[in-house]
């Protein structure tokens, strides 16, 4: 039966290994015994990644529903490792934060994520593993004209001219 793309394409194996290594690290959480489930886990990542965004914002690039969001930020509040406040530019929407408390969280959860991270990457070489990580960007950098997602606040249309230069 012929097939629409081959099945080593990019697009293929990105997805592949994104479910590959979420599954991953999700075992890596359960088999470690964390005090937080791995959703749990993302959903604070996030909030430390993306510091003083909204929830709604939180669960689009999380890529799960705002009512998922909610309950894993009820959770967390809950246990003193976020705060949620007004937004000052529409007091409908609420903002997210980590605590000090995180702190913990993310020094117990390191060595763990580490782990997964090695094993990703195990057989790579120092200069392969700043390659993928150099590609992985440039693709994002394509895809998205999101300062956040690019990892910076200013500059974001340079980074894609660059990447899409260098591509």
């Amino acid at each position: 039966m012929p097939q629409f793309m081959p099945s080593n394409t990019l697009g293929f194996l990105l997805v592949d290994v994104a479910r590959l290594f979420r599954q991953e690290f999700e075992r890596s959480v359960v088999e470690a015994g964390l005090s937080l489930t791995p959703g749990e886990l993302r959903a604070l990542a996030y909030v430390s990644r993306f510091e003083g965004s909204r929830q709604a914002v939180l669960a689009e690039r999380m890529g799960v529903e705002p009512m998922t969001m909610s309950a894993y930020l009820d959770r967390l509040e809950g246990r003193g490792l976020i705060v949620r406040t007004v937004d000052a530019n529409d007091r409908r929407a609420k903002v997210v934060k980590t605590t000090e408390a995180a702190v913990a969280i993310f020094d117990e959860t390191r060595p763990v994520a580490l782990a997964v991270y090695e094993r990703m990457l195990s057989g790579f070489d120092e200069n392969e593993r700043e390659m993928v990580d150099d590609l992985l960007a440039r693709i994002r950098a394509n895809l998205t004209n999101d300062p956040q997602l690019l990892g910076q606040t200013e500059g974001a249309e340079e980074e894609r001219v660059r990447a899409r230069g260098a591509a």
